[in-house]
């Protein structure tokens, strides 16, 4: 009996450390594959999902946050995986979705405003990304209790 014990408590202690990432279950699609793309063909292939079917798609200036990523990765090192931390609901078709990504040495806030289309799809209307959180999250976000 005490071993058994003993077990349950290793597993449950393993269990607490493992990073949380967002499920399927958890995002709309458009975010979704944006990190499935990141994940695997890198930062240029996370815009183009993300910006997909939005007023964005095919912009110079959403497709220079590739850039941006891949300063953060000479910084940070190889993308790892993300975890969303907050998403707020602004109206009945629009949203914003706070998500700490994650990378071997460091981390990045992000922050991604979603409009809901007619036919029901999202698409991504404004990101930004940056490595100190206070300058892309709201500070309550930050700053206040999850306790």
């Amino acid at each position: 009996m005490k071993k058994i014990v003993i077990l349950i408590f290793v597993a449950i202690l393993s269990i607490s450390t493992i990073p949380v990432y967002a499920s399927s279950n958890e995002i709309p699609a458009v975010l979704k594959n944006g990190f499935d793309s990141y994940q695997k063909e890198g930062a240029k292939s996370a815009l183009e999902a993300w910006t997909k079917g939005s007023g964005m798609e095919g912009s110079r200036e959403a497709l220079s946050e590739a850039n941006k990523f891949k300063q953060i990765e000479d910084f940070y090192g190889k993308y790892i995986g993300y975890e969303v931390v907050k998403e707020i609901t602004i109206s009945k078709r629009s949203s914003v979705y706070l998500i700490d990504i994650f990378f071997e040495k460091g981390n990045v806030f992000s922050k991604f405003f979603l409009y809901e289309k007619q036919n029901g799809q999202f698409a991504i209307t404004t990101f930004n990304f940056h490595t100190n959180a206070e300058a892309v999250w709201p500070k309550c976000s930050i700053f206040e209790s999850n306790k």
